[in-house]
């Protein structure tokens, strides 16, 4: 049965993620000539390798799983769904590595869980997988960053700016950590977060490894999150910091990426340079962070940032997605395949908890401003309900349902109900539900044939559920609920752009 469910994860999986690249918005400084948005919703930490004329990219899970999804492009901005390398929770997942080495791929990921935090490493022969069991690497700190110094000696350099050496086979710490980075001190005026380096990257171009660390705070004022650079003729230093620094940073509140930072520089086989960073999007920070992507050019010994056109061409758009459009994830579930079972046309979602607060609903990504969300609900069983939910965590998620017994409201762990309405149709157990967000105004509709629609009697504004009000590091997610007993089939799923 496992297998079974393994298998029908993997065809929704399957399907492409396409990219949305920027688009014009009004009263914001116009980026969109050498800036590129290049996967849909909440992905943030990027971490980018090539291999040959392919690339891949890893960002952090955080508390969803399956984690440290694993995305494959041959043009830097159409990307597709490659592998999972975590299908079990292993915990909050923190900003990862993903390096090539002697032709193996490793990922190096911190993580927080029950037992403390630690840093881990997965590996595989192929980026398709299967990748290895987590190897837990016993040494604390954030964001691992794979180093391999001028005698081909492996290393693990941490966000403190400690480097520990590595065994041969990258799997194990085999020595005491040497301190190579401080970072580049932040002039005390700016409004940041906090000092916060994180995010290291090295890469070595000519003569010189360039050192990319984020400082200022990964939230906060929209002035805080930046990419400092530095370089060395050693990966032990002495590191001389750019003498522009910072190389990225949002520079005022009107701009329309705000909190840039952490970036992770890429090359191309004809030897362009690009950096892969995140941002949030002004006024849509409930989306989270967004992958972004500038173009590099090495001038005066230095890497800057290139202006004008990108030397790329245009992401794909994408404006109708159905099932096996998204890599489905869900919260802190040990296993998705325990629950879900994810076809092309179906889903068929076992139901857990009383609210969405318990149950850990099926979650997608998009970066829309404005969207429609809507699906036909079979309840099997009588205690079953289901619902379409904007989601950030067990705390803070807003939605709408029904159960045989009426119509549902999700709020934060609540659940209201509206017995007199939908009273016959409720009782059939099948509904299609159409929940709408408008610029994080949420509405939603009911119908008990697809056709002829009625507005439920709730309506919600969530445009504060982001990280810098609830904490977390996550985002406003839509996704499917299945709650009390029994289980929901879920057809006609699809999610419409109408921005």
């Amino acid at each position: 049965m496992k297998k079974n469910m393994m298998a029908c994860v993997l065809l929704a999986l399957a399907g492409v993620l396409m990219p949305v690249g920027s688009s014009a918005s009004d009263g914001f400084a116009d980026e969109s000539r050498n800036t590129v948005r290049i996967l849909e919703g909440d992905n943030s930490d990027p971490s980018i390798v090539r291999h040959g004329d392919a690339y891949y990219l890893v960002h952090s899970s955080f508390v969803y799983t399956p984690g440290l999804v694993v995305y494959k492009s041959y043009d830097l901005v159409n990307w597709t769904y490659c592998s999972t390398a975590l299908n079990h929770f292993a915990g909050d997942v923190w900003a990862p590595d993903i390096v090539v080495h002697n032709g193996r791929f490793y990922i190096y990921f911190p993580t927080l869980s029950s037992h403390g935090k630690t840093s881990m490493v997965t590996w595989a022969d192929s980026p398709e997988g299967p990748w290895s069991e987590p190897v837990d690497l016993n040494v604390g700190g954030i964001d691992p960053e794979h180093v391999v110094d001028g005698d081909g000696r492996r290393w693990l350099l941490m966000s403190s700016g400690d480097m520990y050496p590595l065994t041969a086979d990258g799997c194990k710490i085999s020595g005491k950590p040497v301190s190579v980075y401080k970072g580049w001190p932040i002039p005390e005026d700016w409004d940041i977060e906090s000092f916060s380096m994180e995010g290291l990257n090295v890469k070595k171009v000519g003569d010189y490894y360039y050192m990319f660390a984020a400082e200022g705070g990964t939230a906060g004022p929209p002035t805080s999150h930046m990419v400092v650079e530095a370089r060395s003729k050693s990966v032990f230093g002495p590191w001389e910091n750019a003498p522009f620094n910072p190389l990225l940073r949002t520079l005022s509140r009107d701009e329309r990426w705000w909190s840039k930072g952490h970036g992770s520089v890429v090359d191309t086989p004809d030897g362009r340079l690009f950096m892969i960073f995140h941002a949030y999007e002004n006024g849509f920070q409930t989306l989270g962070r967004q992958t972004l992507l500038r173009e590099l050019e090495l001038k005066d010994g230095w890497l800057r940032l290139k202006d004008g056109d990108i030397s790329l061409p245009s992401p794909a758009v994408k404006k109708v997605w159905g099932i096996g459009d998204f890599v489905w994830q869900t919260c802190r579930e040990n296993d998705i395949r325990e629950r879900f079972d994810i076809k092309p046309g179906k889903i068929v979602m076992k139901s857990k908890g009383k609210s969405p607060a318990e149950g850990s609903p099926l979650l997608a990504r998009t970066s829309a401003h404005k969207y429609e969300i809507e699906a036909c609900l079979t309840l099997k069983g009588d205690g079953a309900s289901a619902g379409l939910v904007a989601y950030y965590d067990e705390r803070f998620h807003f939605g709408y349902g029904f159960s045989r017994d009426g119509l549902l409201r999700y709020r934060r762990g609540q659940v209201s109900r509206a017995v007199s309405k939908c009273s016959e149709a409720c009782r059939t157990g099948r509904l299609w539900l159409r929940m709408r967000s408008d610029h994080d105004v949420l509405s939603a509709w009911y119908s008990a044939d697809g056709k002829t629609w009625h507005k439920f009697p709730w309506g919600f504004e969530v445009s504060g559920v982001h990280h810098n009000t609830v904490y977390g590091f996550l985002s406003l997610r839509p996704g499917l609920y299945a709650g009390g007993d029994g289980e929901v089939e879920v057809t006609d799923f699809k999610l419409t752009v109408t921005d």
